[in-house]
């Protein structure tokens, strides 16, 4: 098997969540990797023009999108009496890292 072959899956959340068991979760995530995409603007700034649109601002403007998404569904979960079913995979590939980029 080649190295490049080989693909793992975690289960990050799986179950069934009352609206604030699942505030709790999916919003520290979302939050999680909207810090994570701001220290990585923070730390690249010399780099880059302000107006400069980077992947990390687009990723925090679909996030915020996202985070905005859910809190409106789990409010709805939470006002109409419902639970929330979660079912978070994630999958991770090797990919061969490319020396003349770093360089």
């Amino acid at each position: 098997m080649d190295i490049t072959d080989i693909q793992r899956k975690v289960q990050l959340v799986k179950g069934t969540f009352l609206p604030v068991e699942a505030a709790d979760v999916l919003l520290s995530l979302l939050t999680y990797k909207i810090k994570f995409h701001t220290v990585q603007l923070l730390g690249n700034k010399e780099e880059q023009n302000e107006n400069e649109t980077t992947p990390s601002r687009q990723r925090i403007v679909e996030l915020e999108k996202s985070k905005t998404m859910v809190k409106d569904l789990i409010l709805k979960a939470r006002d109409e009496g419902y639970e929330l079913e979660i079912d978070g995979e994630i999958k991770i590939n090797l990919k061969k890292l490319n020396l003349k980029q770093l360089a």
